[in-house]
């Protein structure tokens, strides 16, 4: 078998000119393994920090990134039972490594069987953004129908799963976004708010005096402590990022620094604070990876969810949907 395909590595630390296509040789699948031909790989904002090298423990280049693939089984591996050639399913890296390749090796018990009236995009969207959304509001947040809650980045991949599925919830939203995203958050019956010209605190000391039961925040440190400020008496705060490390570097010490946060804010307020991260919760509890995304997926083919897709890309064209991503409503898919 030498047949040579075609993955993106990147080669050092940078900008999206550090993507380079390169090609290697497939092998047969090991035995317990089986080879996917790559249909969609999802792009996440996780993937331009490992480019940058700022997301904490990025790899050392070189490495192919990607956490969410869809694709059709191309070869079997021995003592592989349960699968058929030609299926579709779906596999999530939860290293964020591997994905953005047109073949990738899996473990079998790392495939999300997808049926066959759900497009391929929207199972990215589910393995990833929805998923994580789902967790935290349901796993981790526990909300409860009526409650109130604050969206940081609601214009995202993440943050546009969280708006329909809080909608679909019946919980009251408000969503930070620039101003041009505005109509988006508030298709999802969402209060926007102009995180460049509003103080998101003042708003909701306004519009929410009660304060807010759960804030979900992927942007880290400051926004993180003026999120606390919102809350309720009762309020939750899920963090779930560090994308202000795009424009302010590393978080060499993010682990000490989160804990250090989180003792403060406990014993200042008494609000419980969470870290949430769909990696290490599906190493923890796989089988909740797993039914959450039979759930989503049942949704997904009701016509109760329908993630909100911003492009889908040529594969060859990979550096362009880096440098859109930080410009776009929802998900991005590169397409094989």
């Amino acid at each position: 078998m030498h047949v040579l395909y075609s993955k993106v590595i990147v080669t050092k630390y940078g900008g999206p000119e550090v993507l380079e296509m390169v090609e290697g040789s497939l092998r047969p699948p090991s035995t317990g393994e089986i080879l996917l031909k790559v249909q969609s790989a999802g792009v996440a904002l996780a993937d331009i920090m490992r480019r940058e090298g700022v997301y904490p423990m990025s790899p050392q280049p070189p490495f192919t990134p990607g956490y969410d693939v869809v694709g059709m089984i191309d070869m079997i591996g021995e003592d592989v039972t349960g699968f058929n050639l030609g299926e579709r399913v779906g596999v999530f890296f939860q290293e964020g490594v591997g994905g953005y390749a047109e073949y990738v090796y899996a473990n079998p018990i790392q495939l999300i069987k997808i049926p066959d009236s759900i497009k391929s995009s929207h199972a990215n969207a589910v393995l990833l953004n929805y998923v994580t959304a789902y967790q935290m509001l349901r796993r981790i947040a526990k909300v409860t129908e009526g409650e109130t809650i604050l969206i940081h980045g609601a214009s995202g991949g993440v943050g546009t799963a969280l708006l329909e599925l809080g909608k679909l919830f019946n919980l009251n939203m408000f969503g930070t976004a620039s101003k041009a995203n505005h109509s988006i958050v508030s298709k999802y019956g969402a209060y926007p708010i102009d995180y460049k010209s509003e103080d998101f605190v003042e708003v909701l000391r306004h519009c929410a005096p009660n304060g807010i039961d759960v804030v979900f925040d992927p942007i880290g440190e400051e926004n993180w402590s003026r999120s606390i400020e919102t809350l309720s008496q009762t309020g939750r705060f899920i963090g779930y990022g560090f994308t202000s490390a795009i424009k302010e570097g590393p978080f060499d010490n993010w682990l000490k620094e989160w804990k250090v946060f989180q003792e403060r804010v406990q014993k200042d307020k008494g609000n419980p604070i969470y870290f949430y991260s769909v990696t290490n919760l599906k190493k923890e509890k796989p089988i909740w990876y797993k039914e959450d995304c039979q759930l989503l997926m049942s949704l997904l083919e009701k016509g109760k969810i329908k993630p909100h897709i911003a492009h889908e890309i040529p594969f060859k064209d990979v550096r362009l949907s880096h440098e859109m991503i930080q410009k776009s409503v929802g998900k991005i898919i590169l397409i094989f």
